[in-house]
């Protein structure tokens, strides 16, 4: 039976242009008042990312990849928890720079706590870096990262670099933990589990809401992890 191909819109969040805009926006927004931004995905899916990492007992030294970063709210947050090897990517600079600048404010305000440094810089999922492939990391994040970069007629190029970037950075037995609104578990789990990454699970949801007296999330998450 032939695999059942995924209808995705093309939309203006799935270009450069439109995020380079946001994140440019949400800088001068950070610099004159203090506004670290919108958490992508909201508290709840941090919190859901967070709180699987603890109850898996994944170790405080693991390293973690936040594949598109934003302002870095979801590392900080486990920085937090004492998590000490982050990470975090976005392939718009201005993003990596909001991140960047929210670190260094929390960091300052917490002086006493000498919390650690999160790595933050500039990179292209589908055009990564050669040095940056040589990096290997335990636990990668996507929260609606892969939702942007899907709303693009480029779609299945884009997902074929995308899981090739999770094979060469990814260490035997590391995690992938993805949020998407756009797609449901059994979608993500035909897209990602191919090749070396076998779905484990879904995220827990710590709050649903209720609509014509069914119970539903705002974002579905699943964690894959590397076999081999």
């Amino acid at each position: 039976m032939a695999e059942e191909k995924i209808e995705i819109a093309p939309s203006a969040l799935g270009t450069k242009d439109f995020w380079d805009k946001r994140y440019e926006m949400e800088l001068t927004n950070f610099e004159e008042h203090g506004d670290e931004g919108e958490v992508w995905f909201g508290i709840s899916a941090e919190n859901r990312i967070v709180k699987y990492l603890i109850d898996s007992k994944t170790n405080k030294n693991a390293a973690i990849l936040d594949l598109g970063c934003g302002n870095g709210s979801v590392l900080r947050k486990l920085r937090s928890k004492g998590f000490s090897q982050l990470t975090g990517v976005d392939y718009c600079q201005k993003a990596v720079d909001l991140s960047n600048a929210t670190s260094r404010a929390e960091q300052e305000e917490n002086e006493e706590e000498q919390l650690v440094d999160i790595r933050f810089e500039q990179l292209d999922i589908t055009a990564p870096r050669n040095e940056f492939l040589s990096s290997k990391f335990d636990v990668i994040l996507d929260k609606g990262t892969w939702d942007a970069m899907s709303l693009s007629e480029e779609r299945e190029n884009r997902l074929k670099a995308y899981l090739e970037l999770l094979e060469q950075v990814m260490t035997e037995g590391g995690l992938f933990i993805i949020f998407s609104c756009n797609f449901t578990f059994e979608e993500m789990s035909e897209q990602f589990g191919r090749s070396s990454l076998k779905i484990l699970c879904e995220v827990p949801a710590t709050h649903s809401f209720s609509f014509g007296g069914k119970q539903g999330v705002t974002s579905t998450g699943a964690v894959f992890q590397k076999t081999s």
